[in-house]
């Protein structure tokens, strides 16, 4: 059965860098360039007090690490969906979070190339 329409929509939001905002702002995307972990949080709390969806999506790098609501966010799931992508200047250095528990659960070899 079909959904009936909604007035909502999702916002669609890239957090990154220069280059690859600019692809994302080309496609319809909100975009935060270079932001400060603060400016993430404000924005995080935004999205939480109204009802609206959300589409989250940020270039990977260690200091998004830092937002305590982001990975709540994360955490909880919902309404709100977030999801990364790699640096475009090193591709290969791109880990999600299922490599990282993959990791955890059978050592680093797993997810290294190594055999299980």
């Amino acid at each position: 059965m079909a959904q009936p329409p909604t007035d909502r929509r999702t916002r669609l939001i890239f957090i990154g860098g220069p280059t690859l905002t600019d692809g994302f702002r080309l496609v319809g995307f909100e975009t935060l360039v270079d932001p400060e972990i603060r400016d993430i949080d404000r924005l995080i709390e935004e999205l939480l007090e109204t009802p609206q969806n959300a589409f989250i999506v940020f270039e990977q790098s260690p200091e998004m690490a830092q937002s305590k609501l982001l990975q709540q966010v994360r955490n909880e799931g919902g309404r709100i969906v977030v999801s990364e992508v790699p640096a475009l200047q090193d591709p290969t250095c791109f880990h999600c979070d299922l490599d990282r528990q993959i990791e955890r659960l059978m050592g680093s070899q797993a997810t290294s190339g190594g055999t299980l």
